[in-house]
């Protein structure tokens, strides 16, 4: 299994998504979402107002192998 298929496989198994703002120096935000459609619409909505704050979303994964979840980095360019 490659990188993309591992990648593929986790976000597969998605249960909620979260964005991350850094404010500075080990402070940051954190934003909790049920769906990527609605997370997606509010990191789209927070880089519209603000375009160079620092946000992340990441997809927190929990497949049937694994008994703790695993939060993986999702690139801007697979949001819808």
């Amino acid at each position: 299994m490659d990188w993309q298929q591992y990648e593929d496989y986790m976000l597969s198994y998605a249960k909620s998504y979260t964005i991350t703002e850094f404010l500075g120096r080990a402070t940051y935000n954190t934003y909790h979402y049920d769906t990527i459609v609605s997370c997606a619409k509010a990191y789209h909505d927070m880089r519209k107002n603000s375009p160079n704050r620092r946000v992340l979303v990441y997809a927190v994964c929990q497949p049937p192998n694994r008994e703790l979840s695993v939060s993986l980095p999702v690139a801007p360019e697979l949001l819808p």
